[in-house]
């Protein structure tokens, strides 16, 4: 299913047709909305984006909030709802796969080929880390790429099968970076690594949901349960970054943002984004860019008048 409207389920012949096909197929949802909610259901694999917004999704009683920097993956039978509500529409943008696709790409790119030539069957459903992420060079390409497509009337289910298989390849080798990262945590027990990458995603995902808040360390520690200094120590080694410094990296990625593709005024964009002042915003900025805020903004002019020109 190839959907560019939220499912109108209230809509009787439509939730009609739309449960003949769930969970049996492939289903693609790219809306532009500026309201949108779903109350809590067991879903399909997933993987969702937004972008010209945020769409919050909530799973285990925790908000994890989903915009034009991040991603999210969401595992088979995971039971989550969502709210979308926005002043400007939003693009809400949910790729869901069928049942048994995900384990199929797995044993293929793990088995020997002489196993798969004897027994092509299907292995069991992969599971991924489900923590907000930011956008990257692995996945993120492969979103982009369907959703520009979509964008221009493809309607070919067949096409997006063929995209999703690449997508879910490119989702194993994240898994696979994301088991050798946890092994990588100072810890002798396999099990207590584990359960620490866990919470180190939930520190993640309380600073991509509030970044453009006033938080700090005590407060990203506390929503993984973990003490602050056993927060920083074990955040550092995992990410070879502070828990603040990750956040104010995150502060200027959205920053960023704003100042190239908006008209913000600078003052604005520092307070939207968390920042305390234009100075603080300039000075993190300048660390990470190498330029001031301005500079940024006017590249993106003098890229956007290139491309006017041609």
């Amino acid at each position: 299913m190839i959907l560019r409207q939220m499912p109108a389920l209230a809509n009787e012949s439509f939730r009609r047709w739309f449960y003949q096909r769930w969970g049996r197929e492939n289903c693609l949802i790219s809306a532009r909305t500026r309201r949108a909610e779903f109350p809590l259901f067991e879903q399909c694999l997933s993987i969702k984006a937004a972008w010209d917004g945020t769409e919050d999704y909530f799973v285990d009683g925790r908000r994890l909030a989903v915009d034009d920097d991040t991603y999210l993956i969401l595992n088979e039978r995971r039971t989550y709802g969502s709210s979308l509500n926005a002043r400007q529409p939003v693009t809400s943008f949910s790729i869901f796969f069928r049942p048994g696709m995900a384990a199929d790409v797995a044993r293929c790119l793990a088995a020997a080929p002489e196993t798969l030539l004897e027994d092509p069957g299907s292995g069991s459903a992969p599971e991924f880390a489900e923590h907000v992420r930011s956008h990257d060079s692995l996945v993120t390409p492969v979103l982009r790429f369907i959703r520009h497509h979509i964008a221009a009337g493809v309607t070919d289910e067949a096409w997006l099968e063929d995209q999703l298989y690449f997508l879910l390849e490119r989702m194993l080798v994240l898994q696979r970076q994301d088991v050798a990262a946890t092994a990588r945590l100072p810890s002798s027990r396999a099990a207590t690594r584990r359960e620490l990458f866990r919470r180190l995603g939930r520190c993640a995902d309380f600073i991509n949901s509030h970044y453009h808040r006033r938080v700090g360390l005590r407060d990203i520690a506390a929503a993984a349960h973990l003490s602050p200094y056993h927060c920083l120590r074990m955040f550092k080694a995992l990410h070879g970054v502070t828990p603040v410094g990750y956040l104010n990296n995150r502060r200027v990625r959205a920053a960023e943002r704003l100042l190239r593709l908006t008209d913000t005024p600078i003052d604005e964009v520092a307070a939207r984004v968390g920042f305390e002042s234009r100075t603080s915003l300039f000075r993190h900025i300048r660390r990470v860019r190498g330029v001031s805020p301005s500079s940024l903004r006017a590249a993106a002019l003098a890229e956007h008048d290139d491309e006017d020109a041609r």
